[in-house]
């Protein structure tokens, strides 16, 4: 059989438990390997587990400077200061649970007094009443002196991955984390 090259198949996902019986952890794999695989992959993974938070409560901050990001300011510029937006109030009680869990897990942490003042956005993440917590920097965006490359070339990339059998990226279960 001649396999077309213009054909995609759309490619499937699976749900497989790679934690204990204890404490269910879920990894998505995709439909492009053999059985024979997937094994090796989720012996892999369960082996490993450890290494993959599924809740922010097990994160345990960020290591060092890995996390440190400078923003250079263009000269003469005032700090941005603007009120926070409203709030529908049925998501006021989620927000004060999830920033107090995003400071136990040292993802962000209490500052007393600061010459910028950013609103947040509150977003539905879920049915289950979830939310996530963004940072409206529209206004921060226009003070800040810009990287015109922020992120490492494609090539770059493929060069440093291309040999390997497997690539990963992590997307962060709140997805910006």
């Amino acid at each position: 059989m001649i396999k077309d090259p213009d054909i995609t198949v759309p490619l499937k996902m699976k749900h497989l438990n790679i934690g204990r019986d204890v404490e269910l952890k879920y990894a998505m794999l995709s439909n492009y390997w053999d059985d024979s695989t997937v094994d090796k992959v989720l012996e892999l993974l369960r082996e490993y587990q450890d290494l993959f938070s599924t809740k922010i409560t097990y994160l345990k901050g960020i290591v060092g400077n890995l996390g440190m990001m400078n923003i250079t300011l263009k000269p003469d510029v005032k700090p941005v200061k603007y009120r926070p937006y409203h709030m529908n109030l049925k998501y006021k009680e989620n927000v004060h649970v999830e920033l107090d869990r995003m400071l136990a897990a040292g993802i962000i942490e209490s500052v007393e007094e600061s010459n910028s003042v950013i609103p947040i956005i509150v977003q539905k993440k879920n049915k289950k009443g979830e939310i996530r917590i963004c940072m409206d920097l529209w206004k921060l965006n226009d003070t800040c002196i810009h990287d015109p490359f922020p992120t490492p070339f494609t090539d770059e990339v493929f060069k440093n991955i291309g040999r390997q059998e497997t690539y990963s990226s992590t997307d962060g279960f709140s997805g910006y984390h």
